[in-house]
């Protein structure tokens, strides 16, 4: 006769050998929640808070320098943070943009940006056209926004060219 214990299988074989020993194991079914509240609302205060860091502390810089100054202070967030293996990939990334940074590559790279953005918008407002002629308002809406979260990001871009 098979037992009824979620840890075994068909044939009856334990697949979880803690469970025979008397080992109490944690049942994930009836886990809701993997973080308390106040460790949800410090991981997405953190999260929101580190970019307005770097962005102040690298403000006056342009091009590479201020790339490694925004590296620098994800690293810096995320050694206060004891993430060490963020704080790994991090100096990893930080390692690559030195030796393969220049002006003149993030330049061609925000070129790059703003032509794919300009793209997008031109693809959401066909979508929003074909939207508004089948009178689908739900669509429109969409595209609306899509459009709009578009521009900002074109603007933003074009303001990062200008800066350089």
């Amino acid at each position: 006769m098979l037992n009824t214990c979620p840890r075994q299988d068909r044939t009856g074989i334990n697949r979880y050998p803690r469970a025979i020993q008397g080992e109490k194991i944690m049942d994930r079914s009836t886990t809701r929640f993997a973080f308390t509240v106040p460790a949800l609302t410090a991981l997405v205060v953190g999260s929101l808070s580190a970019p307005v860091a770097a962005s102040s502390r690298c403000d006056g810089l342009a091009g590479c320098e201020r790339k490694f100054c925004e590296i620098e202070t994800q690293i810096d967030n995320a050694e206060q943070q004891a993430n060490a293996d963020k704080v790994a990939g991090l100096e990893k990334a930080l390692a690559e943009a030195r030796d393969h940074c220049t002006d003149d590559s993030l330049r061609q790279e925000l070129k790059e940006d703003i032509e794919e953005s300009r793209s997008d918008l031109l693809d959401y407002q066909k979508d929003l056209d074909e939207a508004r002629a089948d009178g689908d308002g739900e669509k429109v809406a969409k595209y609306q926004k899509k459009i709009a979260d578009e521009i900002t990001e074109l603007e933003a871009l074009q303001k990062a060219l200008s800066e350089f």
